[in-house]
């Protein structure tokens, strides 16, 4: 999941905010503004954007190399644009640039395109990050993660049974996504484009990458050992993350398995005679099941 290119041609400075929510968004995308057709056909000459936004009052007759352009897409007011018997995806202007942002994904992942989101990671190793809570008792992720300096290169991955961190994490104002549903649906389903479609699930909370938690928490329960690897291997070679933080909140052959995948794993210091109990009850677990490699990984913090 190399970062998208996008191209914005604005002549009556709307886009001016658009394009400076795509550059927050800089891990995920590569985005440039242009509000001259020079520039335009310049840049258009020597790149290939994998979306070209234009205005609905751009004379497209003017754009060269137009057919660079993996995807046109047109910002309007109205409900489609067809011009010389092609019908462009239309997207209104008039919404939010986050809705705008879910909406081009979109049209990437029905699109004949949505292949080249899929392209090998270009990084380093990727590292996997586990969160367990055996105590139940909620603890920010901000004690737990301390080391997680640059937020931009990772992404927090819901998985508790009823998305409570979602309701701590999430930033105000975003759209709700299936999230890990939706993940394991397609994990289930071996499907190809699964890659693409992350991007639609993401979100950003707290300066990191987010993806949110499960619908219904039955959905976790269904998670076996290969949908685990797939799930790693969908991380590590196909994005371009260098730190992936899974939020674990149940306990299964399949939780455990990926809390023995992770390089590290963060439970909070027992604070009482019954966590110190729990504590130690996990860790016989652990050895019990085989996985004393795990034990090796755990911090307590």
């Amino acid at each position: 999941m190399n970062k998208l290119l996008v191209a914005l041609y604005d002549t009556q400075g709307y886009m001016r905010s658009l394009a400076d929510y795509f550059g927050r968004k800089n891990f995920l995308l590569d985005s440039r503004l242009f509000t001259k057709l020079e520039s335009l056909n310049e840049f258009l000459k020597d790149r290939q954007p994998d979306v070209l936004l234009l205005g609905e009052d751009v004379d497209r007759t003017g754009v060269k190399y137009l057919d660079r352009a993996r995807h046109l897409v047109i910002m309007s007011e109205g409900n489609g644009v067809a011009e010389g018997g092609e019908t462009c995806p239309l997207i209104f202007k008039y919404q939010s640039a986050e809705k705008i942002l879910q909406e081009i994904f979109q049209i990437l992942e029905e699109g004949e395109g949505a292949s080249s989101v899929t392209a090998t990671k270009t990084g380093g190793q990727t590292e996997f990050i586990g969160i367990y809570r055996p105590y139940g008792a909620p603890v920010p992720l901000q004690r737990l993660l301390p080391e997680v300096k640059d937020r931009r290169q990772s992404i927090l991955v819901d998985l508790e049974l009823f998305g409570e961190e979602q309701q701590v994490m999430k930033a105000a104002g975003t759209t709700e996504n299936s999230g890990m549903s939706e993940v394991i649906f397609y994990l289930k389903q071996h499907s190809e484009k699964l890659a693409a479609k992350l991007r639609r699930m993401i979100t950003q909370c707290d300066g990191m990458d987010y993806l949110g938690p499960v619908e219904d928490f039955r959905d976790l329960y269904t998670l076996c050992r290969e949908d685990v690897d797939r799930l790693l291997s969908l991380f590590a070679h196909e994005t371009g993350y260098e730190r992936v933080v899974f939020d674990v909140g149940f306990l299964t052959d399949s939780s455990l398995y990926l809390l023995y995948c992770c390089d590290r794993i963060y439970i909070p210091r027992a604070q009482s005679r019954w966590e110190e109990q729990r504590r130690a009850a996990l860790e016989r677990l652990l050895v019990r099941e085989g996985l004393e490699e795990v034990i090796d990984n755990i911090q307590y913090v």
